[in-house]
């Protein structure tokens, strides 16, 4: 049986991290969806998204005739919706109590004809789902708890060295070639996950709920607060709360990141900070890009931050900002609640040549280097941008 996660009828509630690539590969906890998605099914899975966005992956299966089960990514995998899931006939479809869409079994491919089905939907009560970027920060506890619970399963921690104090320690697991030295890893308050090679040097204090993935490293004297999650490969320093930074991406220097979300291969320059909570304590609001207007979203809100986007060192970062992607951001004062893709300075001018330059060389840092299928994804923004 082959499963299939589709984002297309969710996406927009994502943006700006689903402009770039599709929100199975978006982080929240310990794993991407695509990555919760398959240990629940035990298997791999294919992703089906927006037509510009299918070149990041594999699209065989769009030409084959075979019966499919497609899977709404948003939803919360649970083990008893696996088994209906699984149990499903050709032209089945299983929706919410409300008349949300969760899984088709099929040989259709076009995305209307999957979601409609042939046969009488058949209601799931009790399912929950992940409603736009907003709800990620939300459900970040929950999703640590529970990732963890299934990453700890059965197996030992490593241990580390006499020079850290861990507070909780059966709630801490650190994987094969962690690095931590005279650090603080407090667990009293929710499970704290060290990925595989990362490092945590010395002074560090994390509290959980905390997740550092694979590769990723945490500087001297940081200190974090739960709950937050740091991806792999990613650079951390300062002070960080109640965020996500997905993977790739460097807040390595003193500065404030709170109720936040950063997407992938960002870089916040040194002394950088945000605000989350406005002067007057009233409610935030926040850019709906998708929407094209200001939402109202509650006392505390940081930033969100599409994948390829830098600050410059001492960017103020106003409460609920909007930064879409490849933007490379510099100006006096507190920023512009909303810079959209490609914003030089504060304004329009990131010439796509540079952007894909510049990209190329932050890459070339960490050992990579821009795809062709990755600069096929930011030409088709650009040009919807100078539209």
């Amino acid at each position: 049986m082959q499963f299939i996660l589709v984002d297309i009828a969710d996406r927009t509630n994502f943006y700006p991290f689903s402009l770039t690539r599709s929100l199975a590969e978006c982080r929240v906890g310990l794993y991407s969806f695509q990555e919760r998605w398959e240990k629940y099914l035990g298997q791999d899975a294919g992703i089906f998204t927006e037509n510009y966005l299918q070149v990041l992956y594999d699209a065989s299966f769009l030409s084959t005739n075979e019966s499919l089960t497609f899977i709404n990514v948003t939803i919360v995998p649970q083990n008893s919706l696996l088994e209906q899931i699984k149990g499903l006939q050709e032209g089945e479809k299983l929706i919410t109590a409300s008349g949300k869409w969760i899984a088709t079994k099929t040989k259709e491919r076009n995305i209307t004809n999957i979601l409609l089905a042939e046969m009488p939907p058949i209601i799931v009560e009790n399912v929950e789902w992940v409603e736009n970027s907003v709800d990620l920060l939300k459900r970040q506890a929950a999703f640590i708890r529970s990732d963890f619970a299934i990453v700890s399963q059965n197996r030992r921690s490593q241990k580390v060295n006499d020079t850290n104090r861990l507070i909780q320690e059966d709630q801490i697991f650190i994987e094969e070639g962690a690095q931590i030295s005279c650090s603080n890893l407090n667990a009293s308050e929710g499970p704290i996950y060290i990925g595989k090679e990362a490092v945590i040097m010395e002074g560090a204090s994390i509290r959980g709920p905390f997740v550092l993935g694979n590769k990723a490293v945490v500087k001297m004297n940081t200190s974090i607060y739960g709950a937050t999650s740091i991806g792999p490969y990613c650079l951390s320093g300062g002070e960080i709360k109640n965020s996500i930074i997905m993977g790739f991406s460097n807040k390595g220097h003193e500065g404030y990141l709170g109720d936040s979300i950063i997407g992938f291969w960002c870089n916040l320059g040194a002394g950088t900070s945000n605000s989350n909570v406005k002067n007057s304590a009233g409610k935030v609001q926040l850019w709906n890009e998708a929407k094209q207007v200001w939402d109202t979203i509650g006392q505390k809100m940081g930033m969100l931050v599409g994948d390829y986007s830098r600050f410059a060192i001492q960017s103020s970062i106003n409460t609920g900002s909007y930064i879409g992607v490849s933007a490379n951001i510099f100006g006096n004062g507190l920023l512009p609640k909303n810079l959209p893709n490609f914003t030089w300075g504060i304004l329009p001018g990131y010439t796509l040549e540079k952007v894909i330059t510049d990209l190329g060389n932050w890459k070339k840092m960490k050992g990579f280097e821009v795809t062709q299928e990755e600069q096929m994804v930011l030409e088709h923004l650009y040009k919807q941008a100078h539209l």
